[in-house]
């Protein structure tokens, strides 16, 4: 794979039939237990493993467990139709649990057969993946992120509940249908097209009252016969009500069918979903430039981009080599950061006694190891300068090497 992936949804309670599987169906139970690697929702995966807790406010477990505890004590009142007011549970169908899928470039073969090589680039990934996902979400949210390594690429499982939303509304933590929610709020009109008035169905004819039977032979059989014929006609009636309702009901679909083609063409584009699409492009790209170049990933496949192979192997070359220059980037950060602190160590310990400068140089008992050999690049002269700086204030004189103070320079002062 050589460009990113990474897919985000919502789940509810209910069964929720999967696009393009019609036999399969998801549910937040379900996405927690492939997380946990449950096997009766892990027979997709050949040798299923637990998974590698990464990060987040909670454990798997006790995330499932608090996702089960508030959605059974949700309670919401609404409104009958004849004005009074009750509390119900919360829908089923409410989406209550976010989720994403971070998928990484390497395969789990390759990144087994090297794990000492491997293991510092995952782990870097996994930390750009997870300070994006910390700084999209808001204050509050309960999350955890684990790895896996039982499935063909490298990947990570994010889940969240927006535990300080009344309802766990999990769209609102939804990039795409955050977005399509504004939008529809501020509409003054509804977008959604309205379908024909549905048929009224016939109703069907009541069933016949028995008649008693009596108590003569021939009063009895006289009775059945009549009853029976009744019955039949009957059934006959309601065969023929339930036709003429389907006919009905079959010519109401395609007038509807027709309504609706030609409504939208009229109406045009839904703003929700343009608002939607934009979102998410909008999160692919700044996923991109958070995660994606840093690890080599590209923003778009050849398909979409429609490339040649040619053309997709230099973009992907392309790709490596800005994964080379931020892994190198972060590297000199990092030394450099090191350096910094093992000067701020240098410092304290001349302030404090620790150390001291003879012979043009500083003495110290424990030398941070960053500055025993610096090189030649420019961090490292930067660094040097200020330890010369130091030595020289040491041997001339602190006072010496001070500017002097506002009062004493001659002229005009601020006042």
């Amino acid at each position: 794979m050589s460009y990113q992936f990474v897919h985000i949804e919502c789940y509810s309670a209910a069964p929720r039939k999967v696009k393009g599987a019609p036999e399969q169906v998801n549910t937040a139970e379900q996405v927690f237990g492939e997380a946990m690697r449950v096997p009766r929702y892990s027979r997709h995966v050949d040798e299923p493993k637990a998974p590698i807790k990464l990060d987040g406010t909670t454990t798997l477990n006790k995330l499932e467990a608090l996702w089960t505890e508030k959605v059974g004590a949700i309670r919401e009142t609404v409104k009958s139709a004849k004005g009074t007011s009750y509390q119900r549970r919360l829908r089923r169908d409410a989406a209550t649990l976010y989720t994403e899928i971070h998928s990484h470039p390497l395969s789990v073969e390759t990144f087994k057969s090297d794990r000492k090589r491997y293991q510092p680039e995952i782990l870097s990934w996994a930390e750009r993946v997870l300070t994006h996902f910390e700084a999209r979400m808001p204050k509050g949210i309960q999350w955890v992120a684990v790895l896996h390594f039982d499935e063909a690429q490298v990947h990570l499982h994010i889940l969240a509940i927006n535990v300080d939303d009344p309802k766990l509304d999990a769209n609102k933590l939804h990039a795409g249908k955050r977005a399509a929610a504004e939008v529809r709020a501020s509409c003054e009109t509804p977008s959604a097209i309205c379908s024909l008035p549905r048929p009224i169905p016939k109703p069907l004819p009541p069933r016949p009252r028995k008649r008693a039977l009596g108590k003569r032979p021939e009063t009895i059989t006289r009775n059945k016969a009549h009853n029976a014929a009744r019955l039949e006609a009957w059934r006959s009636a309601c065969r023929a009500a339930r036709v003429e309702n389907a006919k009905a009901l079959a010519a109401w679909k395609e007038e509807n069918r027709a309504h609706l083609k030609v409504a939208r063409k009229l109406r045009g584009e839904v703003p929700e979903m343009v608002a939607y699409r934009a979102a998410m492009r909008q999160f692919q790209d700044d996923y991109h430039r958070a995660v994606g170049e840093h690890c080599g990933l590209l923003r778009d496949g050849p398909r979409k981009a429609r490339l040649t192979t040619k053309q997709h192997a230099a973009r992907k070359a392309i790709a490596a080599q800005m994964q080379g220059a931020s892994a190198e980037l972060d590297r000199r950060v990092l030394d450099i950061a090191q350096k910094q602190a093992g000067l701020r160590d240098v410092i304290a310990a001349l302030a404090e006694g620790r150390a001291e400068i003879s012979g043009g140089a500083i003495v110290m008992e424990d030398m941070p190891a960053s500055l025993k050999e610096l090189g030649e690049n420019k961090e490292d002269w930067m660094i040097q300068a200020v330890l010369d700086l130091i030595v020289r204030a040491g041997e001339v004189g602190v006072g010496a090497m001070q500017p002097a103070r506002a009062e004493e320079i001659e002229g005009p002062g601020m006042g």
